[in-house]
Parts: structure tokens; sequence; C-alpha cells
């Protein structure tokens, strides 16, 4: 798949549906996006063979998705949802039922669901690769033969990763938007781990050009860091630089804001007890 979403996400939305006491829906989803992020965090663009194996899935994309998952669950999402749009297309909101791992059982709940999420990524790259991640291509000799496509013949898996991209997104993005749409609105209580309260729009405009301001300065810089401006790679990079600073923003907006609250907190307390 030439990109971590909405394709790689279509196969594990029904899990969820399907067993929802078995799966975290937030670690199946990143599980998806967990080998592609081991390059692309990491500004590689020749890719990483290690985080599109069977090792590989339980030595970097296991641990990488527990701690995606705390940082989502417990610093990110409580941040980042107010200052966002819920409702249609994307459903955002519907993302305050995600919750922290609380005990061993919610730890292997998400630690099975990266790995699920991890290995189908890895299966239908096997499919759409033709470089170190297609596997089934020393399986399955059909997948190189010449078919036409935009442009000309190009060999099967390239043809396949362009379809199954099209169609396993618009795919996913319906299941997301019919599941979303049958959910409560959040709120308090069992229904959502916090209510969603939206902040006001001056404060969202402040945290959107945050994000965008992060994503288009990665963009700009990776090509430029790794020195592939005006190379064929440059796109690629600048696309991987602007996930990156953008989560990296993402991350310290949060922290930010929560160092805040109990910085406040702390003086509050302390000028009650002084006034006590």
């Amino acid at each position: 798949m030439p990109w971590m979403i909405p394709s790689h996400q279509a196969p594990v939305l029904p899990l969820k549906r399907w067993r929802p006491c078995w799966f975290s829906g937030l670690a199946l989803v990143l599980g998806t996006v967990a080998p592609d992020l081991t390059f692309v965090l990491c500004l590689d663009e020749y890719g990483m063979p290690f985080g599109h194996s069977l090792v590989g899935l339980f030595v970097i994309i296991l641990p990488l998705v527990i701690v995606l998952h705390a940082l989502a669950t417990g610093l990110v999402l409580p941040w980042l949802l107010p200052h966002l749009r819920g409702g249609a297309p994307f459903h955002l909101h519907a993302l305050a039922r995600c919750r922290p791992v609380a005990d061993a059982a919610g730890l292997a709940r998400v630690a099975l669901s990266a790995l699920v999420g991890g290995a189908t990524h890895v299966f239908l790259d096997g499919f759409t690769h033709g470089d170190h991640s297609g596997w089934a291509l020393a399986l399955l000799p059909i997948l190189s033969t010449p078919v036409p496509n935009f442009g000309g013949q190009v060999p099967l898996y390239d043809s396949l990763q362009l379809w199954l991209t099209i169609g396993l997104g618009t795919l996913a993005l319906w299941d997301w938007h019919r599941m979303a749409s049958a959910l409560p609105p959040p709120g308090p209580g069992a229904a959502a781990t916090w209510e969603v309260v939206r902040a006001p729009p001056q404060a969202c405009r402040r945290v959107v050009a945050f994000l965008l301001g992060a994503a288009l300065a990665g963009a700009v810089l990776a090509p430029a860091l790794k020195g592939a401006i005006g190379s064929p790679d440059a796109l690629k990079l600048a696309a991987y630089g602007a996930i990156t600073l953008a989560m990296a923003a993402a991350i310290l907006g949060a922290a930010a804001d929560r160092g805040r609250r109990v910085m406040d907190r702390v003086l509050l307390d302390v000028g009650l007890a002084i006034e006590a």
C-alpha cells in the first residue's frame, strides 16, 4: 500500500465489531500503521525490512504500539479532541471511548490487537510490493506479470497496490462511518472515557495552526536533511517529515498543556494553603 491510511485499516475494523471485548480498536489501527511508522519516523526513504518481518512484529511493532496507545489515550487525545471537529466524515470525537490500559487484561487486549493489526499490514504488503515487503512474490511469480495500467504496463503487484489502495480505502472509510454513526454521542459514564467539551474557537484555530505548521515544517525539513531536494525521493520524504513532526507536535502540545494544568493546580493549592 502506498499510504498507511485508510487502506490498511479495512481488514481490522470488522474484527472490533465482531469481538469488541477481544480487541482494542485503537491498537488494531495503530498495529496496521506501525510497520510503516518504523521507517517513516526515521525518515528512511528505503524502508525498513525488519519492521515487516515476523520477528519484527514482536520486537518492534508490539512495543511501538503499546507506547503509542499509552501516549494517545493518556495524553494526546484528551487534549486534542476538544480542538477538532466531531461528526461526519471522520467522527473524531468517537475516539473519546479509547481507554488507557488499566490492568493485565487490558494490556493483553492491546498486545493482541497490535500483533493482529501488524500481521494484516505485512500480509497485504506481500502481494502489493516488489521490494523486501513483497514476500509473496517468491511464492507467486504471477505477481510480477505485466498488466495494463495507467501510463502503460506495470507488474501485477503494482496494479494491485493501486486498486487495493482505492478499494480498501473506500471500504474502510465507509465501515468507520457506519460504526461511528451507530455510537451514542460521547459523554459522561460508560459511553466514553471522558466528555468532549468543545474548546473556544480561538483555541481550536491555534492548535490546528500549530499542527499544520509542524507538518509543513517537516515536509520542508525532511528532504533537506536527507539531501534529497530535487530527487525522486523528495516527495516521499516530505510526506514522512510531515507525519513525523505533526506527531511530535501533538505529543509536545499535549504535554505542555498537561504541565500547565498541573502547575495551575499546584499554584491553586499553595494559594489555598496560604489563605488557610
